[in-house]
């Protein structure tokens, strides 16, 4: 039963580092480095979130939602580095300048963390999406903007 489980989470785990690399055409992963941080960051349509993760992590999956991931880290010795836990808030506005509070889900799994904030778009809809990051023993909030255009697949 325990190796099921964690071949389970390992699955889980799996799925969102690949999503964070590689989802669609109409996902795009980025990163940004400050101090000894790493943030790596990507959206892209819930729809192709697989319906078992969904209901694990209350992602409702839709062709009209987005999901940001987010997850940071600390570089430590010989480059290696630690996911860690902070807080966060944002934005998504689209072209209307209509904008909804982004809500971060922390999702923790093993020693990865990722943030999951949903949103809503219509089909080839420009989204900004804005967050800021307050990361422990860093001297100020870190602010990235995501500019992406979503389809409804």
């Amino acid at each position: 039963m325990k190796s099921m489980f964690k071949a389970t989470n390992l699955l889980v785990i799996s799925t969102f580092a690949l999503l964070t690399l590689l989802v669609s055409p109409t996902s795009e992963a980025n990163e940004k480095r400050v101090g000894d941080y790493i943030i790596h960051y990507n959206a892209f349509s819930s729809s192709f979130i697989q319906p078992e993760t969904a209901v694990q992590y209350k992602i409702q999956r839709s062709k009209y939602t987005g999901l940001l991931n987010v997850s940071v880290h600390k570089v430590v010795e010989n480059g290696k580095d630690k996911a860690l836990k902070v807080a966060m808030q944002g934005k998504a506005t689209n072209n209307l300048s209509q904008f909804q509070e982004l809500g971060f889900k922390e999702v923790v799994e093993g020693d990865a963390v990722y943030y999951l904030a949903d949103f809503q778009f219509r089909d080839e809809e420009n989204m900004d999406l804005d967050f800021t990051i307050n990361i422990p023993g860093y001297k100020q909030p870190v602010t990235i903007n995501l500019s992406q255009k979503f389809y409804a697949d």
